[in-house]
């Protein structure tokens, strides 16, 4: 996973170089999970890079990466198996690991040249791998979902001239990955991305 993130990093950044419709964003996400029962904790472990090209002046498409890791620990509970077969209690840690790879488009509304308001989405894959772990014992269950991810943000420029600047972004997640651990359909959240753009 390591040597794909760092080829893509380089790749989108020597892309960037051929030309000014390009732009590359790397950011620091914060994201709420927001349909679990059993995962309400932020998460401050995850990060975005995306690349977009602008088509028109106001308008880009392009693609990104984001991730985000859940940690939570829950005091002793019954869980019952979602086809009644059985059932476990005691203390657990949940964990669950998120990977979107997406396609974006993003309009720019007019604004100052300095301050620049966009909406955009993305849609595309997630990979999600969620585990519970109790006692000695471990369930886990990982695949990949549909993704759909609205975003409201602005790109903020300090100088006229400069070629980088600082990206802020609210965007809410809504992905088809599916966990038997505890019959859940859906994996939901709200984000918020901070970060630079060059």
């Amino acid at each position: 996973m390591k040597k794909i993130l760092i080829t893509t990093i380089i790749t989108l950044v020597a892309t960037a170089g051929f030309c000014q419709k390009n732009l590359i964003a790397v950011g620091w996400e914060i994201n709420s999970p927001s349909n679990t029962n059993y995962l309400n904790k932020t998460s401050f472990a995850g990060g975005k890079i995306e690349y977009r090209y602008f088509r028109e002046k106001n308008v880009s498409i392009g693609i990104a990466l984001n991730w985000s890791t859940y940690e939570q620990y829950f005091h002793t509970q019954t869980f019952q198996k979602a086809d009644g077969s059985g059932a476990i209690t005691g203390d657990f840690v949940a964990q669950a690991y998120q990977l979107p790879i997406t396609a974006t488009a993003h309009y720019y509304f007019k604004g100052k040249k300095l301050f620049k308001p966009y909406a955009g989405i993305a849609l595309g894959g997630q990979y999600m791998e969620q585990t519970l772990y109790y006692n000695v014992y471990v369930s886990d269950n990982d695949n990949w979902g549909f993704v759909a991810r609205p975003e409201l943000g602005a790109i903020i420029k300090l100088g006229e001239y400069n070629q980088w600047g600082f990206l802020v972004a609210a965007n809410y997640s809504y992905a088809t990955n599916k966990t038997d651990l505890v019959d859940k359909n859906s994996f939901t959240n709200f984000g918020l991305t901070v970060g630079v753009v060059f």
